[in-house]
């Protein structure tokens, strides 16, 4: 299940998300904070520190990992819009601007100028290159 999709069906009940992530990955972060997430801690937390926060959500409290700060400041500065970072997703599974004008019910046109955008946005040479970039910072 995508991220934002679970924290919503976990949200519907009583359960806590607690988010396991990779450090240097602030679109992640970003994400689950979206989801709902009350807890995020490193992959690479030491046992204790795992178990704190899971403990800590568990109660409801919320827990970030020292490790995680520094996402959580460039998470605030995604240059990229939701619909960007849909286009993004799209191109990112193989989809041509022909099909992702087909899926968002939007001109060819515009699906050129949010390609154009996000290229201009990450700071890439081309889509492709936007993918990657993006992919790296987790956006997507």
């Amino acid at each position: 299940l995508p991220l934002l999709e679970l924290g919503h069906r976990l949200r519907a009940g009583s359960t806590a998300l607690l988010v396991l992530a990779a450090t240097g990955r602030p679109g992640l972060v970003r994400r689950a904070t979206e989801a709902g997430a009350l807890g995020y801690v490193s992959k690479d937390a030491d046992p204790d520190r795992l178990a704190k926060a899971i403990r800590m959500t568990a109660e409801g409290h919320r827990y970030v990992d020292e490790t995680l700060a520094p996402d959580f400041l460039h998470a605030a500065t995604i240059p990229l819009t939701p619909r960007e970072l849909h286009v993004l997703s799209l191109i990112a599974d193989g989809c041509s601007p022909t099909e992702i004008a087909d899926r968002l019910h939007l001109s060819r046109g515009t699906v050129r100028n949010y390609v154009a955008a996000v290229t201009r946005k990450t700071g890439a040479r081309n889509r492709v290159d936007a993918v990657r970039i993006s992919r790296e910072a987790g956006w997507i």
